[in-house]
């Protein structure tokens, strides 16, 4: 039927068929993760502004895309958004727990961003791990990943993995700011080449450091060991991360995955802290996620590590049923 201008831009309305493959989708990810312990959890729709803005969570760039309101209360109100990052509300949910451990969970539901192309309404489907230490629980969620990849059947199926405190600590050492670090990161994933030289340039004292961190690219654990080679020497508390790599990697090639090391994968730079992988299949990011050890304190929860990913459930459908149509 012709478009009459009736449904709002970027939103799209889902037939019978594809919630058929969207619940086929969904099945898989709630079968694989209840198997591994993880428990579905749903927030709301509607949560504060300052949720995402006065603890820092979201960068002023993020913050720009989200929908906001005043939820008005008689003569008072208070600004709220519709949820633009679900992982920010479940550690809100975890922090209000009455005595909060080890917790595994899992959800799929929809975030809202404007978005001048394409679509504001992002189903997702994902998982949080709070309270485990990041030498088991990387591996776990790298390999409940891959587990969760196989049910859907992808085909050629690869994953890149980088490390948030490397990238830090380069920029650290490079004198920059916060809202520094976060612009020349989003340039690098971009590829902007030219954001090395200019940062070698205004801070010639750190240059190896950010010419280090730029030129990293590696495709099996023995490169780990000439990074840690190089870096220590330059970069300022290099080896927690290369150890944290290390290990990730290694659970990547216990489970068979082909991978890259990068200097960069998640866009989220605000609130990650350590290792961050992103999993693509055909060369389309299928699924995206990392460390985050500081977000349940930085919400006033407890001093609790956090890891977690998620993938965006159409994107998920449409890969699914193309890898289904070739085979």
């Amino acid at each position: 039927m012709p478009d009459r201008g009736l449904r709002s831009h970027g939103m799209r309305d889902l037939g019978p068929a594809d919630m058929a493959e969207f619940r086929r989708v969904e099945r898989a990810f709630l079968d694989v993760t209840a198997v591994a312990g993880f428990r579905e959890v749903r927030t709301p729709a509607i949560e504060p502004l300052h949720l995402y803005s006065a603890s820092g969570t979201l960068s002023p760039q993020a913050l720009d895309r989200v929908y906001s309101f005043l939820d008005w209360d008689g003569w008072s109100g208070e600004r709220v958004v519709l949820r633009p990052d679900t992982t920010v509300a479940v550690a809100r949910w975890y922090g209000d727990l009455r005595d909060p451990g080890v917790e595994r969970v899992s959800y799929a539901q929809p975030v809202f961003r404007f978005a001048a192309e394409g679509d504001r309404e992002v189903w997702q489907f994902g998982v949080e791990l709070f309270g485990a230490a990041s030498d088991v629980a990387d591996a776990e969620l790298l390999t409940l990943a891959q587990a969760f990849l196989d049910a859907l059947g992808l085909a050629d199926v690869t994953c890149e993995v980088a490390h948030a405190g490397l990238a830090r600590a380069a920029f650290a050492a490079a004198g920059l700011s916060t809202r520094e670090q976060l612009a020349a990161y989003d340039r690098m994933l971009e590829g902007d080449a030219s954001v090395t030289a200019e940062l070698a340039a205004t801070h010639p004292e750190a240059a190896a450091a950010i010419r280090l961190l730029a030129e990293i690219d590696g495709s099996s654990a023995g490169y780990i060991a000439n990074l840690r080679a190089a870096m220590p020497a330059v970069i300022g508390g290099a080896e927690p991360a290369l150890d944290d790599l290390d290990r990730a990697v290694r659970a990547l090639d216990e489970a068979g995955v082909p991978y890259r090391i990068l200097s960069g994968t998640a866009r989220n730079f605000e609130y990650y802290t350590g290792v961050t992988f992103r999993f693509l299949s055909g060369g389309q990011t299928v699924l995206v996620g990392g460390r985050y050890d500081r977000l349940s304190e930085t919400l006033g929860g407890p001093d609790a590590p956090g890891c977690g990913w998620a993938a965006n459930a159409l994107t998920l459908v449409q890969a699914s049923a193309a890898d289904r149509d070739a085979s």
